[in-house]
């Protein structure tokens, strides 16, 4: 194997216990798809000093040594077989790691554990690469879980973006041999209390139909391909995160499509990737990006 020919999996580590839970669930999906692995470490911006003296690096070149040392002993001991490259970047870890997403099979970061508004005014690293990120991110704010046959969830709102979540963990419960939930979730855009005054219940037995509808098209193709596939469907009334958290319970993964929004937008519009990462949740969760299904 050429780490130089092959799509390495890329984490970004900074010796913090996050970052060591990262770590170790990059070298394990290294591991299992018998590719490189790519430890990426991101220093910070240069600062200026002085007037006349030029920029200043943001840490000790020692301090940057012993951080890439740490990174190579402790893949080691996870998995000896793993090809390792490691790369000190001057930059933010957020902007480090979204330039080496390109080429990369996937992007394995950590989790800060924040306030919700604390992330949103100074920046989550893991929101940022799960949002601009060009190949599929994974947040691995959990441990690995002890039982590799755990149910994989995946997030399904019927639209042609989604394929690529769709495709992914389909994809990734083939090759594991682990049971996948599809749960696809619908909301009325009025209070609750408005449904008696102007629905009645046959035209919410008429949504239902179509929201099953809905689900039912969209995992057909890919049941289809992956036969061998446990599969179950889940529909719910309720908000897209809210419905995905009340069946991600002893997951191993979760897997939900993105639209490329970032930042204030991701956020302000409601984009489910965006609102299960902020949220505290029982196993990691991968992003998963329009141009995966359009490869």
């Amino acid at each position: 194997m050429n780490a130089q020919t092959t799509r390495p999996v890329v984490v970004g580590y900074d010796d913090s216990p996050d970052g060591e839970i990262a770590l170790e669930w990059a070298v394990r999906e290294a591991e299992r798809l018998d590719r490189p692995l790519k430890v990426v470490v991101a220093r910070g911006m240069l600062w200026s000093t002085a007037p006349g003296f030029g920029p200043a690096a943001p840490w000790p070149e020692d301090l940057d040594r012993e951080t890439v040392v740490r990174a190579r002993e402790r893949v080691s001991a996870l998995s000896p077989t793993v090809e390792i490259v490691t790369e000190s970047v001057v930059g933010t870890p957020a902007a480090v790691l979204v330039t080496a997403a390109d080429g990369a099979e996937m992007v394995v970061v950590g989790r800060h554990h924040h306030s919700v508004l604390g992330e949103l005014v100074e920046g989550s690293t893991s929101a940022q690469v799960a949002a601009h990120a060009t190949c599929p991110v994974v947040v691995a704010d959990r441990p690995s879980g002890s039982d590799p046959h755990a149910p994989i969830v995946v997030a399904v709102d019927g639209s042609t973006p989604n394929d690529a979540a769709l495709a992914f963990a389909f994809e990734r419960a083939a090759r594991l041999g682990t049971p996948l939930v599809a749960v696809h979730a619908w909301t009325l855009d009025v209070p609750d209390t408005f449904d008696t005054t102007w629905l009645s219940p046959e035209h919410i037995v008429e949504l239902e139909r179509h929201h099953q509808s809905v689900l039912d098209e969209a995992v057909a193709p890919w049941a289809a391909k992956f036969p061998d596939v446990e599969l179950r469907t889940v529909l719910r009334r309720n908000l897209p995160v809210e419905a995905v958290l009340e069946h991600c319970e002893g997951a191993q993964l979760i897997v939900v499509g993105s639209r490329g929004h970032g930042g204030f937008v991701g956020l302000l519009i409601g984009s489910v990737s965006q609102g299960l990462i902020h949220h505290d949740r029982p196993c990691p969760i991968a992003v998963i990006h329009t141009e995966r299904g359009e490869a």
